[in-house]
């Protein structure tokens, strides 16, 4: 039986139900629920063509267009965003992460409206800025005026007046390494000065980079987000050595994505995922041997994240309150013997000997090339269009 996180609220909370989740200890929060609620689902990301945001890219943007930022919700969405916030909040989990751009801003948005009625001490909640726009060109701003300006929009979008940790989104995709320590990073240390954010966060798939930020920065860094470092498929997140990185430095590590955005499930991938055809050869393989021993391998890969006490919390986003429940049950049950022993020999048979299973730099290949083209419409040949 887990001890109350600092997080529970006589008379919202049930007692019998917190207890239920499981804590861990994690830097700048005390006991953090082992999961966490991604709200990406909450802005439509992660569905056909919008996870990279890279295939559905278009020439024209919204560009701080209020219409797109501040529009206002339908009842009905606002509806299914309280009920699934509100069933992870009752049932103990006490970590909420989103993004400007996840729908471009129609995540944060929906949180406002989820939490309006949820004590703000009930929760943390972190944000991230820097990626905005599904136009190529607006897509990624980390100067110091947008990061400043963004942050503000994001406190807005979710009615509250500060934020627990905002994060760098991406940082990979900035023209250097020095944009980030010397524009984002200090525009971030104004807010925390100012009391709107209370920890700052870094994100992004390479982890190099993230150490490389974090050591360099004259700014505290408290937060990491990594996704997809720490599932059946690749276990850098620790043979990296980031986790013990992380932990001399005093940073809270949040881990996502225990299915590897949807390579450990019963259906291909998205056509967006930018793992190689051999990782997605290799991931069906998997399914295919789960399969076939009548095992559901989305199972076996959130107990295989989970089961790992260095890592205080995982994120796992979903829109199904039925299945995140499910997802919640997954904290209190452990796998039988025979899922134990296909989980063994998937791992042993199919992923160590294929060693690490790896997609850096192919998204950020992928945008460089779009930006080129982009420019070079732009600047050559929409002016003689409009003539």
């Amino acid at each position: 039986m887990s001890a109350l996180p600092s997080t529970f609220v006589e008379g919202f909370h049930d007692h019998a139900e917190v207890r239920k989740m499981k804590f861990r200890e994690m830097p700048h929060y005390g006991l953090v629920s082992i999961i966490s609620f991604g709200a990406s689902g909450l802005g439509g990301m992660f569905t056909a063509g919008k996870g990279s945001g890279l295939t559905d890219a278009s020439a024209d943007g919204s560009f701080d267009d209020p219409a797109v930022w501040f529009a206002e919700e339908e009842a009905d969405d606002i509806a299914r965003a309280r009920e699934i916030v509100h069933a992870c909040l009752k049932r103990g989990v006490n970590m909420i992460d989103t993004s400007h751009w996840y729908g471009q801003g129609r995540s944060e948005r929906l949180l406002g409206h989820a939490l309006a009625d949820v004590p703000r001490a009930a929760y943390f909640l972190n944000t991230k800025i820097g990626r905005y726009e599904k136009a190529t060109l607006g897509m990624f701003d980390f100067s110091y005026d947008k990061t400043y300006k963004a942050a503000l929009d994001s406190l807005k979008r979710l009615r509250i007046d500060r934020v627990d940790s905002m994060q760098v989104h991406d940082p990979e995709f900035a023209p250097s390494v020095d944009i980030i320590l010397n524009e984002t990073l200090p525009a971030l240390q104004r807010l925390k000065d100012e009391g709107k954010i209370r920890l700052i966060g870094m994100t992004g798939y390479p982890l190099a980079l993230q150490q490389e930020i974090i050591t360099k920065s004259g700014v505290g860094i408290h937060t990491s987000l990594s996704y997809c470092h720490y599932s059946i498929n690749d276990t850098t997140l620790e043979s990296s050595g980031f986790i013990d990185f992380c932990q001399t430095c005093g940073i809270a590590l949040i881990n996502a994505s225990p299915i590897s955005m949807g390579l450990l499930m019963d259906r291909d991938p998205p056509d967006w995922h930018p793992a190689s055809k051999e990782s997605k050869a290799l991931c069906k393989q998997a399914v295919a041997y789960c399969k076939g021993a009548g095992v559901d391998i989305s199972k076996l890969a959130l107990h295989f994240t989970l089961r790992n006490e260095r890592i205080a919390t995982t994120l796992i986003s979903s829109t199904s309150v039925s299945r995140m429940c499910s997802n919640l049950d997954a904290v209190n049950e452990t796998l039988s013997q025979h899922e134990e022993a296909v989980l063994t020999h998937m791992r042993e048979a199919i992923f160590i000997p294929a060693g690490t299973q790896s997609w850096e730099g192919v998204e950020l290949a992928a945008y460089w090339q779009t930006v080129g083209k982009a420019l070079v419409t732009e600047r050559l040949y929409s002016k003689k269009q409009k003539t």
